[in-house]
């Protein structure tokens, strides 16, 4: 059985009257909300997209800062270990002069002990004779 005759019948009585003009309305009007829904949700998310790019931005400054503080630190650690090393060197080089100065003074004390027996006993030799 061939239905396409009745169902033209239906649709163009249906269209002639309120009741086809309503479900054909009904259809566009779900088809118009569907696209307002939709364009809707499409500039929230727009909205969205436009705050979390500007939260970005802003992130990326704060971490460029970070950055920028973070290579200062590095260069004053390696300007400071650089000193400390120079200290270190010249710290090495002073205690070496100490040790050197503790040196001759040890032999200069010897060397007055020594003078200071040499002049007891030549006093005791002037004065026994």
């Amino acid at each position: 059985m061939d239905w396409t005759p009745i169902i033209i019948a239906i649709v163009g009585a249906l269209g002639a009257g309120g009741l086809g003009a309503a479900i054909i309305n009904g259809l566009f009007n779900r088809t118009k909300l569907l696209a307002d829904i939709f364009e809707k949700r499409l500039k929230a998310m727009g909205n969205r997209s436009t705050a979390l790019e500007s939260r970005v931005d802003k992130l990326e400054g704060v971490i460029q800062g970070l950055r920028l503080e973070v290579e200062e630190r590095d260069d004053m650690i390696d300007a400071l270990q650089r000193e400390n090393e120079k200290l270190i060197k010249e710290n090495d080089c002073k205690d070496r002069k100490i040790k050197k100065l503790q040196e001759q003074v040890s032999a200069l004390q010897s060397q007055v002990a020594i003078l200071t027996a040499r002049l007891d006993a030549m006093n005791n030799e002037i004065g026994d004779g």
